[in-house]
């Protein structure tokens, strides 16, 4: 779960937005939140949300709906694994290199092969890994495994998360598997991964094993 849009009709009936928000953000800090703002609900929601001081929140108007969905959806994710290491990495590489890692990010919560990203983007496995390789890159299959340890980077840290929960979501076959492809790939257990900052740890391993020329300088900036 990355992002989530919030009925505050259906949340002040099930017991007060506010409450409802602060919660969940409470145990997700990761997790992104669009608020859909009905002109018939509860007066008060936004000062009990101001008082939480939920971060990564944003709100759209239901006369804005249609149109603003998907911008605020978009705001409210600007946080998430895939957009701060889109970030950090894409000034570095050449745009289809940097077109295939968003979307390596992509396919890899949705449990993607190797081979159905390479044609997501067009190419053969072989002549993908060769692509990716000459930017500075893992290939193909490594590349995909790096992707899904940045999403449990960002993950783990959140209180209502652990090692097994992050695990399946990633679907591992096992909490097992999970730990041992964190320890191969970043030398660490998930609770060292959350004692070295989470994300930011994750990321500095991904770009020691890559070439990629100053990305390391952008991890701090687009995590902050």
């Amino acid at each position: 779960m990355t992002g989530v849009v919030v009925d505050d009709l259906i949340s002040c009936r099930a017991g007060g937005l506010g409450r409802a928000v602060a919660e969940l953000k409470a145990h997700y800090p990761s997790v992104g939140c669009v608020v859909v703002a009905r002109p018939l609900s509860d007066p008060h929601a936004l000062l009990r949300l101001g008082r939480a001081r939920v971060e990564n929140l944003v709100m759209v108007p239901q006369d804005l709906l249609v149109d603003g969905l998907r911008r605020e959806l978009n705001r409210a994710l600007r946080t998430t694994a895939a957009s701060l290491v889109a970030r950090a990495v894409s000034p570095y590489l050449p745009p289809r290199e940097a077109a295939v890692v968003r979307s390596a990010l992509t396919c890899s919560v949705l449990g993607w092969s190797a081979e159905q990203l390479a044609e997501d983007v067009g190419l053969s496995r072989p002549h993908l890994s060769e692509r990716l390789k000459a930017a500075g890159l893992p290939s193909a299959g490594h590349l995909l495994v790096w992707a899904r340890l940045l999403y449990a980077g960002r993950w783990l840290p959140d209180p209502g998360r652990s090692a097994e929960s992050v695990a399946r979501q990633l679907e591992y076959s096992s909490g097992s598997a999970f730990r041992r492809a964190i320890r191969n790939y970043v030398g660490a257990t998930p609770t060292e991964v959350i004692a070295a900052g989470g994300l930011v740890f994750i990321l500095e391993k991904f770009l020691s094993a890559c070439s990629i020329d100053h990305a390391r300088e952008a991890v701090d900036r687009s995590a902050a």
